[in-house]
């Protein structure tokens, strides 16, 4: 689906969205932001080649259809204004006339509220309002379509990729654990449990195993979704995880710690080193640090 789930409260949503156009508009004058005092008219702000921004982050919605009708209700409102503001619009805008109405939301995952976009479309098509362009269009994008603005905006420190918590579904991990290619994985993390929780511990080192694939899974994920998203950072990630890896012939030789410490030391020293890295949440970071540790138990390169 179009986006990510992660909650943004309206305020913060619409601040990150005017820190993504103010970049990808780099030019000083080809963007101009409209502040909501006294009411936004249907827009947040607007670009010299009339494209014009409207954010929304819905609050509290449970499932696609209540999403939906929380963002149908929304555009259904802001193409109100955009009509009726006609005249305030019209002195905003001066010479420029809107072609493209973008419709900016975290996530979306229900088509009709494309269909809808259509429908307000239509209807702005009809009016004989004189700010809009005679081939208007409405669209619904997502941070997704500013995927070079977010990279920069992580990279100078001003914005960062966050996750929020999310549990292994059960049919994730017995998949997992029944694949036949992971089972010389298991026969390593198992051996290496006993060490780290000892072997009188029955129902810890059944938790502590479990933890551990639930991280390597969870950590999987987020790390695709940091590649998607952004590129540059999981690459400097991925370097940080390749040199650590490299270093821990040397650590697990010359750490003389028992093998619970040693695991505990070493993911928090990989944790301080990805705290580092600009552009990760400490959410994300966690996530990744956790991740790197697990795949590194399963693998081998961490031995005690």
């Amino acid at each position: 689906m179009p986006g990510d789930t992660r909650y943004w409260g309206t305020t913060e949503w619409e601040n990150h969205v005017q820190l993504l156009l103010k970049r990808k508009y780099r030019i000083p004058g080809t963007y101009q932001h409209v502040p909501d005092t006294n009411g936004d008219h249907g827009i947040e702000g607007y670009a010299i080649d009339g494209t014009a921004y409207q954010c929304y982050s819905a609050q509290y919605w449970t499932d696609s259809k209540s999403l939906y009708e929380k963002q149908r209700n929304k555009m259904t409102e802001d193409i109100g204004k955009f009509i009726a503001n006609a005249t305030e619009l019209a002195k905003l805008l001066g010479s420029v006339k809107i072609k493209i109405w973008n419709f900016v939301v975290p996530y979306y995952s229900n088509k009709e509220i494309l269909k809808h976009a259509k429908v307000k479309e239509s209807l702005v098509r009809n009016t004989t309002v004189t700010h809009a362009d005679k081939n208007f269009t409405v669209s619904v994008i997502t941070e997704e379509d500013f995927l070079v603005e977010r990279q920069e905006l992580a990279t100078a420190g001003l914005s960062s990729f966050d996750v929020s918590f999310q549990k292994v579904p059960q049919e994730a991990l017995d998949e997992w654990l029944q694949s036949a290619n992971n089972v010389s994985l298991i026969s390593n993390l198992n051996s290496k449990a006993l060490q780290i929780v000892g072997s009188d511990s029955g129902p810890k080192l059944t938790r502590f195993r479990l933890a551990i694939i639930r991280n390597y899974i969870n950590g999987d994920i987020v790390l695709k979704q940091l590649e998607r998203e952004l590129p540059d950072t999981f690459r400097h990630v991925k370097a940080l995880k390749d040199q650590k890896e490299a270093d821990l012939d040397t650590e697990t030789t010359t750490l003389t710690l028992v093998p619970s410490a040693m695991f505990n030391e070493i993911l928090k020293s990989y944790h301080a080193q990805l705290s580092k890295a600009p552009g990760l949440s400490e959410n994300a970071t966690r996530t990744i640090a956790n991740e790197a540790v697990a795949d590194w138990l399963l693998r081998c390169p961490l031995e005690f």
